[in-house]
């Protein structure tokens, strides 16, 4: 198994878990066990978003948004998360738009130094479909990250 392989294997797992944890409703909810992304903590996002298959990220000025899609033989886990690196704590909801549809997880406050996640369970054919992860922070507005395909 090769190094992008084996990323993609263990974002499997740790989203499996995320949503067993949720319950079979494919409701969302903050979590601090949120993956790590592919860049790392001192680099910037790349300029073109794209970091591995189906997922995105997009660099803020006190953290980075990220966004993905993995499918294993099931439904396809859609998933976006925001590591927080600096600021004061902020009130905030993720979520991701899919064909001009926005579906928003529940209400949380972050910290710097943390990591918050949403994941919701699709019944899409393939994990290909275009999205974007959103971040909706109180008082400051939406963030989004570049669209997320194969």
């Amino acid at each position: 198994m090769n190094a992008f392989t084996h990323k993609i294997a263990r974002s499997a797992v740790v989203a499996g878990l995320v949503v067993g944890a949720m319950g079979a409703t494919g409701s969302a909810s903050a979590t601090t066990s949120a993956p790590s992304g592919d860049v790392s903590i001192q680099e910037a996002c790349p300029s073109s978003g794209q970091i591995g298959y189906g997922r995105v990220c997009t660099t803020l000025s006190s953290g980075r948004l990220f966004h993905d899609k993995t499918q294993g033989g099931g439904p396809v886990n859609v998933r976006t998360w925001y590591e927080k690196s600096s600021g004061g704590t902020i009130s905030a909801k993720l979520g991701f738009n899919y064909a001009g549809t926005t579906t928003w997880g529940s209400q949380f406050s972050q910290s710097a130094g943390t990591t918050k996640s949403a994941s919701w369970n699709r019944n899409w054919a393939s994990d290909c479909y275009s999205t974007n992860g959103l971040m909706s922070v109180s008082g400051q507005g939406t963030f989004q990250t570049p669209s997320g395909t194969c």
